[in-house]
């Protein structure tokens, strides 16, 4: 992925795997071009006589922590720079955090949720996507092999201009993904709602630039689609636009990628129209 320059990777402090920081280095050792910027968001509201001392000592801790996490990336020759911030209102505070940090990317390791959880509760993970400005990558595998399956899920149907954006950019990170790993291969899905939306698979390889083999149009709503061609496909990565959503309206409803959030066990890779 040689387009992405500047990597942002949320740090979890609950554990000492950082999936996040493992797929930032395999993305930064295919572009020497690429630096890493590791945020860590923390907060403690336990009494204590002396908050600021609190503060303080907290942030020590997990900066040396830090520290010692990014160590053997920086001996690799990795660019790195760390950043904790003190915050109570982490999720809230990750996209703010990349803006500043100039990203092009932010790398997360996905969290585990119900799709009840996250229509009704404030999850880290629709937060972000709703309010990043740049590419989100969120990180379920432990591992992706030599030759991994991307699938890019489209839309060609949809003739806004929105859409037509959404489909450039899916196709053009889904290929920037496969040329990036020699074993790659690319695959693609696009739902339709009804035989006046089908499409046919060659028109749609023809789009994608792939083998109409590898192309998937299927009848049904994308968020049940999409789960199920990614589940047969054994795919690696998924490719998915996304549109930033506010308002009661997204909080009940969100948009395609968040509702396959939880129904995908792949990485997801969310493309963003500007």
């Amino acid at each position: 992925m040689s387009q992405f320059h500047k990597l942002f990777v949320v740090i979890d402090p609950t554990t000492d795997t950082q999936l996040a920081l493992q797929n930032a280095e395999w993305i930064a050792a295919s572009n020497q071009n690429a630096s890493i910027h590791v945020y860590e968001c923390i907060y403690s509201s336990r009494d204590n006589a002396d908050p600021d001392a609190l503060r303080r000592v907290e942030l020590a801790r997990h900066r040396a922590w830090l520290d010692a996490i990014v160590q053997p990336l920086i001996d690799k020759g990795c660019d790195i720079s760390v950043e904790i911030e003190w915050n109570r209102e982490w999720r809230d505070a990750l996209a703010p955090a990349a803006r500043r940090a100039e990203a092009d990317l932010i790398i997360k390791s996905a969290s585990v949720h119900s799709g009840a959880e996250r229509r009704f509760l404030k999850t880290s993970d629709w937060t972000l996507l709703r309010n990043a400005s740049c590419p989100v990558y969120l990180i379920k595998k432990d591992t992706i092999g030599d030759d991994p399956k991307i699938l890019v899920a489209l839309d060609i149907k949809a003739k806004d201009d929105l859409h037509n954006t959404l489909n450039t950019r899916v196709i053009e990170f889904g290929r920037s993904l496969k040329d990036s790993q020699s074993g790659g291969s690319l695959h693609a899905v696009n739902a339709y709602s009804g035989s006046d939306k089908y499409v046919y698979p060659d028109d749609l390889a023809e789009q994608t630039g792939i083998n109409p083999l590898d192309a998937h149009s299927v009848e049904g709503p994308p968020e049940s689609v999409i789960p199920e061609v990614a589940e047969n496909l054994t795919a690696d990565i998924l490719v998915i636009g996304t549109a930033s959503r506010d308002g009661i309206k997204a909080a009940m409803t969100g948009n395609t990628a968040e509702k396959v959030l939880d129904a995908v066990n792949t990485n997801i890779l969310t493309v963003t129209a500007n």
